[in-house]
């Protein structure tokens, strides 16, 4: 064999074995703070659970709020709106009160006899009042 051949395989196989000593040295080193990474990552991912867990509360709680919220307003614009019709309804009870007034008011100025009964009960009215006060 050629001895330039042989060196240059030497060398080869030197180089091969460097390469991987080389490489287990960078390795080892590389492994440790893989490792020490991998820990801190875990680590941390038991310190967000709770933060977590807490956001899930805080979102449901605000969620019952909306809700709750809402309801409240709907109610409220219920009473409103009945507020808002019960000028309508009184004008109409007014209005009712006063032709059913105006017709007994009628009849009793063209009957006498109820002209009397009227006189009768205003007084009784007006004694009761003036003995209270």
């Amino acid at each position: 064999m050629n001895p330039w051949f042989l060196a240059a395989l030497v060398i080869l196989g030197i180089a091969v074995v460097l390469l991987i000593v080389c490489i287990v040295a960078v390795i080892g080193p590389i492994k440790k703070v893989v490792t020490l990474l991998l820990a801190h990552a875990e680590g941390m991912k038991n310190q967000l659970n709770p933060i977590q867990t807490e956001t899930t509360k805080l979102t449901t709680t605000v969620d019952r709020m909306k809700a709750d919220i809402e309801f409240k307003k709907e109610s409220v614009q219920s009473v409103i709106q009945s507020i808002k019709h019960t000028g309508d309804v009184l004008n109409q009870v007014s209005d009712v009160s006063h032709d059913a007034t105006a017709k007994v008011m009628k009849k009793a100025n063209n009957d006498p006899n109820r002209q009397a009964e009227v006189e009768r009960w205003t007084n009784t009215a007006m004694g009761i009042i003036q003995r209270k006060a």
